[in-house]
C-alpha cells in the first residue's frame, strides 16, 4: 500500500540516501541533520543507504556523527557492502579485479577476497570477477584490464550505475559512467549491487527484522532511491535536495513514482507535526 501524509507517522524506520539528501558534495544540506535527530527523539529508527562505494561505512558514520547525526557504520550499508556480501555468498576465496577505490577493495579483503588493481593485475593469469565502482583515477589501462579479463570468462559485478552525484553547484559523473566504459568495450552487462536494485535495503530489513510497511526510503533520485524503494516494497519519500527537481518528481510514474514529495527534509518534519 502506498505511504501517504496519513500514514507517514506511522513510519517506525527511516532510510536516508546521504548524497543529495544528507549532504551535497563536501557541504551538508541546511536542515538535514536536525531532522534526522527529530525523527530519533520521536523514537523512530534511522538507516543510511548510499550508492556511493569508495569508503567504508565507518568513514561515513563519523562523518555523520561530525555533522551532529548520531550514527554506527552498522547503520549504514553501501554498494561496496552489498558487492562484498554478494561475493562472499557465491564464491570461495575469488580472486577479484576492481575499478575502484578503498572502499570496496577493503570490504573484498575483509570477506577473502584476493583483490587485485591496475597495479598488480599481470602478476594473476585471471580472475573470477570484475569489480566496477567509482574511481576516480579511471583510465585506459584501468578499462583495458578490466575488458581482458571479462573476455577471458571473469563474471562482471557493477557496485552502481548512478550516472552522476550531486556536488556543490551541480554533478560530477558517477560509477555509471566507468561501468558504461567497461559494458561497451567488453560486449558484457554487469549485475548491478547499488539502488535501484533492492539489495542494500533487503539486508536493512532482514538485518533489523522490519516489515516493509513501517520502512520508508528517503532519496533524491528518481532512478535510483525511488525505483528500490518501489522494489523492495517500502514507502518512497523524494526531497529536492539533490538531482530531481519536485515538479519532475510530480511528472513521474511506474516505479519511479515516489509515494511523498517534500522540498527538504524539514518540510518533510512539518507534515510530521514536528
Amino acid at each position: 500500500m502506498p505511504l501517504t501524509s496519513q500514514t507517514l507517522k506511522g513510519v517506525s524506520t527511516f532510510i536516508f540516501d546521504l548524497d543529495g539528501v544528507i549532504w551535497r558534495g563536501e557541504s551538508p544540506i541546511e536542515g538535514a541533520a536536525a531532522s534526522v535527530e527529530a525523527l530519533k527523539r520521536l523514537g523512530k529508527r534511522c538507516f543510511f543507504a548510499t550508492n556511493n562505494s569508495s569508503r567504508a561505512p565507518q568513514w561515513f558514520a563519523e562523518r555523520l556523527q561530525n555533522m551532529g547525526i548520531s550514527a554506527t557504520p552498522e547503520e549504514v550499508v553501501t554498494s561496496a557492502t552489498a558487492t562484498a556480501s554478494f561475493v562472499a555468498r557465491h564464491f570461495s576465496i575469488p580472486r577479484v579485479f576492481v575499478v575502484g577505490e578503498e572502499g570496496v577493495q577493503n570490504l573484498l579483503r575483509a570477506v577473502g577476497a584476493q583483490v587485485f588493481t591496475v597495479e598488480n593485475a599481470d602478476q594473476t593469469p585471471e580472475v573470477e570477477v570484475v569489480i566496477a565502482g567509482i574511481d576516480r583515477t579511471f583510465n585506459y589501462e584501468k578499462l583495458k584490464w578490466a575488458q581482458q579479463f571479462i573476455l577471458k570468462g571473469a563474471q562482471f559485478i557493477a557496485t552502481n550505475r548512478d550516472a552522476t552525484f550531486p556536488v556543490e553547484g551541480g554533478v560530477v559523473p558517477g560509477a555509471g559512467s566507468i561501468v558504461a566504459a567497461i559494458e561497451t568495450a567488453s560486449g558484457s552487462v554487469p549485475i548491478s549491487m547499488g539502488k535501484p536494485e533492492p539489495a542494500m535495503l533487503l539486508e536493512i530489513l532482514a538485518a533489523s527484522n522490519l516489515q516493509p510497511g513501517e520502512v520508508a526510503i528517503i532519496g533524491d533520485r528518481l532512478d535510483t532511491d525511488i525505483a528500490c524503494g518501489t522494489r523492495a516494497g517500502i514507502g518512497t519519500i523524494l526531497v529536492a535536495t539533490g538531482v530531481t527537481p519536485l515538479e519532475t518528481g510530480r511528472e513521474a510514474s511506474g516505479e519511479q513514482k515516489p509515494d511523498l514529495l517534500f522540498a527538504d527534509l524539514p518540510a518533510m518534519m512539518e507534515a510530521l507535526g514536528q
